[in-house]
């Protein structure tokens, strides 16, 4: 049975039933460009409910702080490692925790700390330790009232639970915290896109920055 074309990228609709769509997800007979465009349409319904006042506190945390430094575990930690080689890019001092040349942090810096559940107990720690250095702390999320976020300055919520599309009566389709993690990594792109007009950075000025032992 085909699809027709698909329609819009914030709303994708298939002729099937929902039923019968949920059929082919679980026995794998959709193709790999209907499923991605599944994907994107969740990533979508997440981006879409984000805040743009913690958006704007987070960008003015980034450009107040001496240097930022990035946590978190397993895949969200993957995600913040390209986020703190994208502020290297820009020209911000960025650092992720637990490298042999990471710094001590201290009053005046800040930690961007990522993670879906917020109740990682590492990254609960390192959160702890950085307030008791006076650093600034964003929790990055998709719990607003995790144990992480209480001890965050500034919360970025990504509200995986509260994904809409017409794959799913609720929730991802996929598995565990991935949504999370996707939603993550295009959220911090679009950070650094705004700090790159920001500060005016060139793509140029940008190329020099980036590594050249490999």
């Amino acid at each position: 049975m085909q699809h027709d074309k698909i329609q819009t990228f914030g709303n994708f609709h298939l002729t099937n039933s929902l039923k019968e769509d949920k059929l082919k997800i679980e026995d794998n007979s959709l193709g790999i460009k209907a499923t991605i465009q599944i994907i994107l349409d969740e990533i979508h319904s997440v981006l879409e409910k984000i805040d743009e006042k913690a958006y704007g506190e987070f960008i003015s945390s980034i450009l107040a702080a001496k240097n930022v430094f990035v946590t978190g575990q397993g895949r969200s930690g993957m995600v913040s490692r390209t986020f703190a080689m994208r502020l290297t890019h820009i020209g911000l001092n960025a650092y992720c925790v637990g490298d042999a040349t990471t710094p001590n942090i201290d009053r005046g810096d800040l930690l961007v700390a990522c993670s879906s559940s917020g109740s990682t107990h590492i990254t609960r720690y390192i959160a702890g330790l950085a307030k008791k250095a006076q650093a600034a702390v964003v929790a990055v999320t998709s719990h607003k009232n995790s144990p992480l976020a209480g001890q965050a300055d500034i919360i970025v919520e990504l509200p995986v639970q509260e994904v809409s599309t017409n794959h799913k009566d609720s929730g991802s389709i996929q598995f565990r915290s991935t949504l999370f993690e996707q939603a993550c990594l295009v959220y911090l792109d679009g950070v650094i896109l705004s700090l790159v007009n920001k500060l005016n950075s060139s793509e140029k000025d940008m190329q020099k920055r980036h590594s050249n032992l490999e």
